[in-house]
């Protein structure tokens, strides 16, 4: 999509908007509520008559930190633009249909009757997620950012943080009261069964933030009764809320609840809280009180396997990997860290190092994502403008942010985490109250931290990005084009293995992108897209290297007539080993890391299996291996290039050669056994039995 949009136009436009909004605060200027509401009501809400969308990343974002009671009201009448108002907030109420572009906008109305569009970014990106913003409902929105739209001049209401907007329930009385806005309240019966089996049949439409509300409401009725916080804490079990189902469900316990229910819904929350030791006792005493309860003896199971997994680093790979090739794949297992630590790289910020000696193929962590985003959730074609690393981005990564706030309001006992990932020029130490989304500081570190499974093949360069995932600890890995770990993917599982003997202390790196690419290309991204400069011995060969331009143009050049001609195969054979001889040229001053003779060398072995010419293929191959002798072959799929070999060698029928190659594949894809090796290269598996595995 990148090739017909014109990414440096959309940034200098996303430039402008920002600086319109850091011009002098004038009085908002009126909205006519009638006519608003006119133009509101024949809008088109059909999200699919809008097949391409576009939105900004960036860090220009405000997030509330103060709390309720210490801020005051403010009417629409009474605002400026482009403003946030600081120790405001705004009660206002929906008076309008809800309608999604890419965030959500509603018409709403404040207490003296004056109108305004809400615009609410990082919320929800799909209609069916607003079924509770009707017309009717009450929101008080903390210190009121109103901006200019990017495209004009036009006030809009801008909210990016989810922890900016409280739902106040009609009936709430106590804080309609405080917010002397009892023009909206709405009496109502005062018997809590009412509402609870009300808040039941919404729960068993799957309509959970109804069901929460009324479930909310019964509570104001009658506090006391335990059901409603069991209840409630199934309702929050179902939306991946587990700090909150946690608490709901100690306090039925307390409130002296049905203890059964009580203390498996607490081991169920520990356990999507990732706190497996507290999941598993919650088990053990609902099968210690309650032996007939078949769940809770399963459940242990599952936490005793994630404990097994966190202490060991015993994992099942051949499962996570079965369970991968599912589309948008979830994996249950849990993180690992293995002989390493985060510390203070001098020159570099934090990174990691060894904490012992560390041979090579050592398992160093399992990091499931924090939070994943992929790009087949968000219907329409999405460019998104990523002003933080000043290139463009796609809905996978937009929705990846959109996840991890969804995650911290679900879950704000993992906030600091996440907060403390690199978020650039932000200050590091900032104190961010409990339950507060900085909405800022998030779009920062999912820039800068964020992972694709799809980053690049084994061969060449760059994949387009369909998922997005931030991980914790593998953010903390600093990067080297000759990288001395590995990364592989599970679906949104990251497993790091050592790619070499690694002595204590040293520090441990990553590759950010792939070696392969040109080194004009690596420069501009590591500069632009992280703001560092490799120092890797790659990159300063390839400096100093006089014959890099033209030698990668020379490649590219002959990969674009290899895609388009229709010469015959031996036509392109020929071509290929002419540029081979010009290629082994340009590195006659130059002893290592011949990167563009694999290129062409990987090119010829294709073409040459196609052809039959095995004997040639294997030639190809073999000097490939040799030229990754080095800390390139993880990241250049030194595996792949073994199969390849050995699928030459069974078409020569020498079956105790391809044997061999297959052994050194397995060891350099970290195959647990023979089955794992099937499971990731099938098309050699029919062949196996030929050669006694």
């Amino acid at each position: 999509m990148n090739d017909f949009i014109d990414i440096e136009q959309h940034i200098a436009k996303a430039e402008e908007s920002r600086r319109l909004n850091q011009s002098t605060p004038v009085p908002r200027p009126h909205r006519d509520p009638d006519f608003e509401f006119r133009c509101w009501q024949s809008r088109k809400f059909d999200n699919k008559a809008m097949a391409f969308r576009t939105t900004i990343l960036s860090s220009d974002s405000y997030s509330s930190k103060t709390s309720m009671d210490e801020l005051k009201p403010i009417k629409l009448c009474n605002m400026k633009v482009p403003m946030v108002h600081k120790g405001r907030y705004l009660i206002c109420q929906a008076i309008g249909k809800p309608s999604i572009v890419v965030g959500a906008e509603i018409l709403v109305k404040d207490l003296n009757g004056d109108v305004e569009i809400i615009a609410m970014y990082n919320f929800y990106y799909n209609s069916s997620e607003l079924d509770w913003l009707n017309p009717g409902t009450i929101l008080i929105i903390k210190e009121p950012w109103l901006r200019y739209g990017s495209n004009n001049k036009i006030p809009t209401m801008r909210i990016d943080s989810p922890s900016d907007v409280i739902v106040v329930d009609c009936n709430d009385s106590k804080l309609l009261q405080k917010a002397d806005a009892m023009q909206w309240f709405k009496p109502l019966s005062k018997d809590s069964e009412i509402w609870r089996q009300k808040a039941n049949d919404c729960f068993k439409k799957e309509k959970y933030k109804d069901a929460l509300m009324l479930y909310d409401r019964a509570i104001r009725c009658n506090p006391e009764l335990p059901v409603l916080y069991l209840n409630k804490s199934l309702t929050y079990l179902r939306t991946g809320a587990f700090y909150m189902a946690y608490e709901s469900a100690r306090l039925a316990l307390e409130k002296g609840g049905d203890r059964e229910k009580a203390l498996f819904r607490m081991g169920q929350a520990a356990y999507g809280m990732r706190e497996w030791q507290k999941a598993a006792n919650h088990f053990v005493e609902v099968m210690k009180e309650f032996p007939m309860n078949k769940l809770a003896s399963e459940q242990f199971k599952h936490a005793t396997v994630r404990l097994s997994e966190q202490r060991n680093g015993k994992f099942d790979f051949k499962s996570m990997l079965l369970e991968s090739k599912k589309e948008k794949a979830a994996i249950d297992v849990s993180d690992y860290t293995g002989p390493i630590k985060i510390a203070n790289i001098p020159g570099k910020g934090r990174g990691i190092i060894a904490t012992e000696d560390i041979k090579e193929g050592t398992l160093l962590a399992v990091s499931k994502a924090f939070a994943s985003g992929y790009s087949q959730d968000f219907p329409p074609i999405l460019f998104a403008i990523d002003l933080i690393r000043k290139e463009g981005g796609n809905a996978a990564q937009m929705l990846q942010i959109v996840r991890v706030m969804q995650n911290l309001q679900n879950n704000p006992q993992r906030a600091a985490e996440v907060y403390d990932l690199y978020a650039g020029d932000m200050k590091q130490d900032e104190e961010i109250p409990f339950g507060i989304i900085d909405a800022a500081r998030i779009q920062k570190i999912s820039s800068y931290n964020r992972f694709s499974s799809k980053e690049w093949d084994a061969e060449k360069l760059e994949l387009p990005n369909e998922d997005s995932h931030l991980f914790i600890l593998p953010s903390y890995f600093n990067h080297s084009c000759l990288a001395n770990a590995n990364r592989t993917f599970y679906g949104d599982v990251m497993v790091i293995h050592a790619t070499m003997d690694i002595k204590k202390g040293d520090e441990i790196c990553l590759s950010y992108k792939s070696p392969m690419l040109n080194f004009t290309v690596r420069k501009e991204k590591f500069e632009k897209s992280w703001k560092f400069k490799c120092e890797c011995q790659l990159c300063k060969i390839d400096a100093k290297d006089k014959n890099c331009s033209k030698r990668n143009q020379m490649v590219d050049e002959f990969e674009a007539y290899v895609k388009s001609t229709t010469d015959s195969v031996q036509v392109k054979i020929a071509k290929g080993e002419t540029l081979l001889k010009k290629i082994r040229g340009t590195y006659v001053n130059r002893s290592e890391f011949k990167l563009k003779l694999i290129d062409v060398l990987g090119i010829l072995s294709d073409m040459t299996y196609d052809n039959g010419n095995w004997i040639k293929t294997l030639e190809c191959l073999e000097e490939i291996v040799t030229l990754l002798d080095n800390p390139l072959k993880y990241s250049c799929g030194i595996a792949r290039r073994y199969v390849n070999i050995a699928h030459c060698y069974i078409s020569l029928q020498n079956f105790s050669k391809a044997k061999e190659m297959i052994q050194k594949a397995m060891k350099f894809d970290f195959c647990v056994d023979i089955d794992h090796f099937k499971m990731l290269h099938p098309n050699i598996a029919q062949y196996l039995p030929f050669l006694s595995f």
